[in-house]
C-alpha cells in the first residue's frame, strides 16, 4: 500500500518548526505570551465551569460549592495574571516548579512497579532524582524555571514539527 503525500502535515510541520525557532530564540516574548495565554485560559475556564454548575446539578450533583469556589478562584487568578503580568510570571514559575517536583516524586514512587525491567527501572530512578534536584534549584531561580518551561515548549514544537514533516511523506 502506497502512502500519499499529505501537504497539510508538511505545512503544519514547517509551521511548528518555525514556531520552535521563535520560541527558543525569543524567550522574553515567549514568557509574555505564555502569561497572557495562561491568564486567558484561567479566565475562560473559570467562566465555563461556573456556568456549567447547573448542568451538573441536573445530572445529580447536589453540592457544587467546591466547584463554585474553584471557578471563582480561576476567574480571579486569570484576571490577576492578565492585569499584573509579574504575578503571572510568579504563578507560572511556581506551577512549573511544583509540577516538576510532584511529577518526579510520583515517578520515583512508581518506579517500583517496573523493577523487572532493570534498564527502565534505573532510567526512571535517575531521571526522577534529576527532576527533584532540578525542581529544588528552580524553587530558588525563577529565571531558570521560566527558561526551562520555554525550552520544553520549544522542544515540543520541534519534535512535533519533525514528526509532521516525516509523516507528510
Amino acid at each position: 500500500m502506497k502512502k500519499e503525500f499529505d501537504p497539510f502535515k508538511l505545512i503544519m510541520g514547517i509551521l511548528s518548526l518555525i514556531l520552535a525557532y521563535f520560541v527558543m530564540t525569543r524567550v522574553g516574548i515567549t514568557v509574555q505570551v505564555m502569561v497572557i495565554l495562561v491568564g486567558i485560559f484561567m479566565l475562560v475556564n473559570g467562566v465555563i465551569r461556573f456556568m456549567g454548575r447547573n448542568k451538573l446539578r441536573k445530572l445529580g450533583m447536589d453540592k457544587t460549592g467546591w466547584l463554585t469556589f474553584s471557578a471563582i478562584l480561576d476567574i480571579l487568578v486569570g484576571i490577576l495574571v492578565l492585569v499584573m503580568p509579574d504575578f503571572g510570571i510568579v504563578y507560572i514559575w511556581i506551577l512549573l516548579t511544583i509540577g516538576l517536583f510532584m511529577d518526579s516524586l510520583f515517578e520515583l514512587w512508581a518506579a517500583r512497579f517496573v523493577k523487572e525491567s532493570k534498564g527502565y527501572y534505573w532510567f526512571t530512578i535517575i531521571f526522577a532524582i534529576i527532576g527533584i534536584v532540578l525542581a529544588i534549584i528552580m524553587m530558588f531561580s525563577p529565571a531558570l524555571a521560566l527558561t526551562f518551561g520555554v525550552a520544553l515548549l520549544g522542544a515540543y514544537f520541534m519534535v512535533y514539527g519533525i514528526m509532521e514533516v516525516v509523516e507528510a511523506f
